[in-house]
Order: structure tokens, then sequence, then C-alpha cells
């Protein structure tokens, strides 16, 4: 991804901080459809054509749709177009602004990520992969734990999981990959995103890889005390790119993850996994570093 910039100082200070809670590692190379006896998956290539799914977080009682304003207004005005870019819903709460409904909307947060996982899997099939149509994700917060599980199902070849899936890109945003305990919440779904949870040792180790290979950003800052970058961002889990947001001078909490378009912020980055980082004192907005990610191919 071009984020305008191509510093390449190594920035210790970042790594020794990410290295107390997680170890780097080798990104594993894609996945190949044609080892497990799969049409192959479409080539890479940069693109505004790829469907887009937004799938939001923990949100049991709010509306849906206008959480991703922003984002389809930044996206739209990139070329995306309206028709492709996917509010999902899950909850019998949400709008009608959530074009696609996972698990029939009747979900409650005592509904299993791991069903939602699947239920996302089966609609990407159905509206897209079973054409040969690759799609991109973005969630936010526990929304990127439901693109994980729908990934991770299809790849442990899970019962009730599609028989192809092409996802090219994924983006996080503020997403507990590590987990994350919910003081006050008891609900299936709060449960599930704990440290410690069967569902959480159900993901795997790894991000999965879809048909094809899935390429990984996972974006974090230092101002989100709800789901803080070492749960956010680990650096052992094979995403292929990182973007953290220094506390000092940007004031992009959890949600301005998912709403802050404008503006220029420092950040540190990386498009190795963790191997070396980057610096940026006027690095680009959360969804404008999201856009970059889901249009390159293979720049970032």
């Amino acid at each position: 991804m071009n984020l305008r910039s191509s510093l390449t100082a190594v920035v210790a200070g970042l790594v020794l901080t990410l290295m107390a809670t997680t170890t780097a590692s080798a990104i594993p190379s894609p996945a190949r459809a044609d080892a497990v006896g799969v049409e192959a998956a479409p080539a890479r290539a940069d693109s505004n054509k790829r469907p887009v799914f937004l799938i939001k977080g923990y949100t049991p009682g709010d509306k849906c749709g206008s959480k991703w304003n922003a984002a389809v207004r930044l996206l739209k005005s990139e070329g995306w177009k309206t028709k492709r870019l996917h509010r999902v819903g899950f909850y019998a709460t949400d709008d009608s602004k959530c074009d696609v409904r996972i698990d029939n909307g009747t979900a409650t947060a005592e509904t299993s990520l791991k069903v939602l996982g699947r239920e996302l899997a089966k609609k990407i099939y159905d509206m897209y992969s079973s054409k040969g149509i690759p799609v991109d994700i973005v969630g936010h917060s526990m929304g990127g734990l439901i693109a994980r599980a729908a990934i991770a199902g299809y790849q442990k070849g899970e019962p009730g999981w599609p028989k192809k899936l092409l996802v090219e890109d994924v983006v996080t945003l503020g997403t507990p990959h590590r987990g994350v305990h919910r003081p006050a919440c008891f609900t299936l779904q709060c449960i599930e995103m704990n440290p410690f949870s069967g569902f959480r040792n159900w993901l795997g180790a790894d991000l999965p890889q879809a048909d094809g290979g899935t390429d990984w950003t996972l974006v974090s800052s230092r101002a989100d005390w709800s789901v803080p970058p070492a749960f956010a961002m680990p650096t052992d889990i094979g995403a292929q790119h990182l973007v953290l947001y220094s506390e000092i001078g940007s004031s992009l909490g959890h949600s301005e993850l998912r709403t802050q378009a404008t503006g220029v912020f420092p950040l540190n980055y990386t498009n190795n996994g963790g191997a070396s980082w980057g610096y940026l004192e006027r690095g680009s907005a959360p969804l404008r570093v999201t856009k970059n990610a889901l249009y390159w191919s293979s720049r970032w």
C-alpha cells in the first residue's frame, strides 16, 4: 500500500513494546487453490471493482447502517460502486441500511461468533465466490473476528462452510485478535472475545487464508482503550501489514478507527509482518489506510 512515503526507518521503541507481548514470525505463504483441488482464484490486481463487506462490532440494540457512512462515502469517491459496498447486519435490531443479513438478521448477543462467521462465508459464496468473484472485507472490532471466523472455518473444512471462498483482502480496525475482556459483559459474544475462550482457541494461532491467499492489514491506535495495540495487532499471527497510530497527536480512539476519513496522523507501519518498521509524521487517516489496503495488490 502506498502511504505517501517509503520511509523505512526502524522504530526500535515500537518493536520493543510489541515484542513484550508478541513475537514476530515469518508470514506464511498464501494458500494455493490448486493444492487443495479447487479452481484457481483470479490473479490479484489493483482494483476498486471488488465487492466490499463492512462488518461492525459488538452493538446489540444499535442501528447498523450509519456506522459505515464515512467509509462508504470515501470508497464511493474513490470509484467503488454503491451496489458493491455491503453493510453486514446480524442483530434483530439492525436496520435496512444493512443490505446484507447473516443468520437471517435475528441474531442476538448470545449468537456465537463461529455461527456468524459460517453464515458470512455462506453469504459471500452465494453472492460472489460461486461466480468466481473475489471480495474484500473490512471488520471493526468484533466484526474482524467474524471475518476471521468465516475464513478459518473454510480453511479447516468445517461442516456447513461453503466449498469455495474468495476473499482477497481483509482489513481489521481495532479487532481483538488476541482477545479482550469486557468488564460487566457476560453475553456469549463477550465471553467468546475473552483471550482464553474456546472460540479463540478454535480460531487458531494464525490468520487464515481463503482460496488464492488473503492479504491481511491490522490497524490499531495507542489511543484505543477498548482494544489496545498488543491485542489488536500482534506480529506473530501472519498479518502482512500493520499500522499503529501514535497516541500523542492522533486522538484516534476505538470508534474513530471506523469513522475517521480525513486528516493526517503520526503512525508506524510495517509491510513485512513486523520484521522492520517505518514512521510517518503525517500518515493517512484510518479509512484512507483501509482504502489503500483494499486497492493495492502488491505495493500496499
